[in-house]
């Protein structure tokens, strides 16, 4: 039997450590099959036992697995709280923000102006992309969102009550690695925020949204005004129990 020898170098300290063997066998009709095996250690050296056939949803985790190894591989900051696949989601904490508005004639005069930039407080968000969703949700305070944190709408423009971010002729970046959070913050911060997107409240405020957002280009607020925010109902941790829809 020939022997071939190789090496795993990790982009980080973690140790890996040998656990099973798949095997991969593909037909002429490119059918596909694959076994996983159990890794023996015989005389002090790794052998691979018998096999049983790898179940749809032992494949499926393990193309996740190795998925988020490529994603996201090697030192998570603390601004991440989930990774899954290409499904990333990274919280951005209370801070100062320039954001642009560029509103329609009718509410020109009473916003202060068609186009209107200021930095402003931001409360602290949540964003989750993937490469089928870009959604954003607000939180309360200043600690790292947990599982039990509520979730609460953004309150801004041209984000709909799900947290969808109308991307509109805004470049996104390419991918969701963590190199990319960065990028992703630009791209919504750096956006025209042009009109409320929600049936109901975007925020809870006297005059509504409008009179909200012009007060705080006018510097009305020296903080964010966290009990303007509409509370969605659900918490971080139910979200992720319902990734699918993220």
């Amino acid at each position: 039997m020939n022997e071939a020898e190789f090496s795993i170098h990790t982009p980080t300290e973690n140790v890996l450590t040998l656990n099973k063997a798949v095997l991969l066998y593909h037909g002429r009709n490119s059918g596909a099959l694959a076994t996983v095996h159990e890794i023996l250690t015989v005389d002090g050296s790794p052998v691979i036992g018998a096999g049983r056939p790898m179940t749809a949803q032992a494949a499926r985790q393990l193309a996740a697995d190795l998925l988020q190894r490529v994603a996201h591989g090697g030192f998570l900051p603390e601004t991440v709280l989930y990774v899954h696949g290409d499904l990333i989601l990274w919280w951005v904490p209370p801070a100062s923000r320039h954001l642009v508005f560029r509103v329609d004639a009718d509410h020109a005069d009473a916003f202060g102006g068609a186009e209107r930039g200021e930095a402003m407080p931001q409360p602290g968000l949540i964003f989750a992309a993937s490469s089928r969703t870009w959604r954003v949700w607000a939180v309360k305070g200043s600690r790292r969102p947990t599982p039990q944190t509520p979730l609460y709408q953004a309150p801004y423009f041209n984000v709909d009550a799900a947290g969808r971010i109308c991307q509109g002729n805004v470049p996104v970046p390419e991918g969701t690695t963590v190199e990319k959070i960065a990028s992703w913050n630009d791209a919504f911060f750096r956006s025209y925020f042009t009109h409320p997107n929600v049936a109901g409240k975007l925020l809870r405020y006297r005059g509504g949204s409008y009179a909200f957002w012009r007060d705080m280009l006018d510097q009305r607020f020296a903080r964010f005004p966290e009990r303007v925010l509409v509370d969605v109902k659900t918490t971080l941790g139910r979200l992720l129990g319902k990734q699918e829809g993220v």
